[in-house]
């Protein structure tokens, strides 16, 4: 019996591929969920240069000598590899939504390719991308909680404001990225959602 809040799916009517993943993908969401959540991982992450931007005066003076979005961040690397990570997700997963509506039910050894595959995009967006950009989002936020709790990061062995030149990754630039993969990730969504109806 349904608790109503997912719908009945008739088994005779699934592709052998979705009847296998069903039983053994380890992140059990719809490639176009799984796409979508990718996407507000990487809109979150866009989140990092108005927070940047907001940042307390106090805080701005003590530890920025100019604009701190444009400021390549160490903190602001880190996000950057986290969207990096959730790009490849919803890239890799996308091509696996292509490649089973090009062959439904694909052979026995591109069935446990395909299944693999997904689950290896999935924990690169939901573990290395989402991990990236809360840490250095976190990081970077704590200047909104005043100059005394970054000195207290600051003496414990984590600057959040430190420049790192090595990675031109400042937060605008970091933001704009983000906002691009999320907006890509949605659309991609939607696309794989439709062409699977």
């Amino acid at each position: 019996m349904s608790n109503g809040s997912e719908p009945v799916v008739d088994l005779a009517s699934n592709s052998r591929y979705e009847l296998m993943r069903s039983k053994h993908v380890t992140v059990p969401l719809s490639v176009p969920r799984k796409l979508r959540w990718c996407g507000y991982i990487a809109l979150l992450a866009a989140l990092i240069g108005p927070v940047v931007a907001t940042l307390p005066t106090a805080v701005r003076a003590d530890h920025f000598a100019g604009n701190p979005t444009t400021t390549p961040l160490g903190a602001a690397a880190v996000v950057l590899i986290g969207v990096v990570a959730v790009a490849i997700a919803a890239a890799g997963l996308t091509a696996v939504a292509v490649s089973v509506e090009r062959t439904p039910d694909p052979p026995e050894s591109r069935l446990w390719l395909l299944i693999g595959a997904e689950d290896a995009f999935s924990g690169i967006g939901f573990i290395t991308g989402a991990l990236g950009v809360l840490s250095g989002g976190i990081i970077l936020a704590s200047g909104h909680w005043g100059p005394d709790a970054v000195d207290r990061l600051i003496a414990s062995g984590i600057d959040p404001y430190l420049v790192f030149d090595a990675v031109p990754a400042t937060p605008r630039l970091t933001a704009i990225g983000a906002l691009l993969v999320g907006i890509g990730s949605i659309a991609s969504s939607v696309v794989v959602e439709r062409r699977r109806e």
